[in-house]
């Protein structure tokens, strides 16, 4: 089977919109989608289905996912995640257009949280002095942090290759 043409990100919200579990680590750059590496210590096969780009665009669009995100419809099944690392809204606190038209959440969640570790094996780089010394917050919604220790989990030099 010739892997060159799977695209990673489009396959896995697939997969997640069809009922695939699915946990993202941003510090091991580990993808598992039902139990099973996808993208493994920053290893994988086949295209992200990412482009890379700028850091004003990344931040752009981490705006938008988090939107949509944020004022995601909840199930049972991503009310019951272990790590989350954006802030969603309570079922009680969406509006009622959020609850008729509004995304569901883990589609919504794998969508931004992949999107991150795709830029991040892209190549993003931290940049201190328009990102923050150790995150990020964003001006649109000050909800939507992202921290340093997510794009460079050993920049405190205490790991060892």
């Amino acid at each position: 089977m010739n892997n060159s043409n799977i695209n990673i990100y489009q396959k896995a919200i697939q997969a997640v919109e069809d009922g695939a579990s699915f946990k993202i680590d941003f510090q091991t750059r580990s993808f598992k989608l039902n139990g099973k590496y996808v993208i493994r210590e920053g290893k994988y096969e086949g295209e992200l289905g990412v482009p890379c780009c700028n850091e004003k665009e990344f931040l752009a669009n981490v705006e938008e996912l988090y939107r949509t995100y944020k004022h995601s419809v909840p199930s049972e099944r991503s009310e019951g995640k272990s790590r989350l690392y954006f802030m969603a809204l309570f079922e009680k606190n969406l509006c009622d257009d959020d609850m008729l038209y509004g995304e569901r959440r883990d589609k919504a969640q794998i969508e931004l949280e992949l999107y991150v570790l795709c830029q991040i094996l892209g190549g993003l780089k931290w940049n201190p002095e328009k990102m923050g010394r150790w995150f990020w917050q964003s001006k649109v919604d000050k909800d939507l942090v992202i921290l340093r220790n997510w794009i460079e989990p050993y920049n405190n030099q205490s790991f060892n290759n």
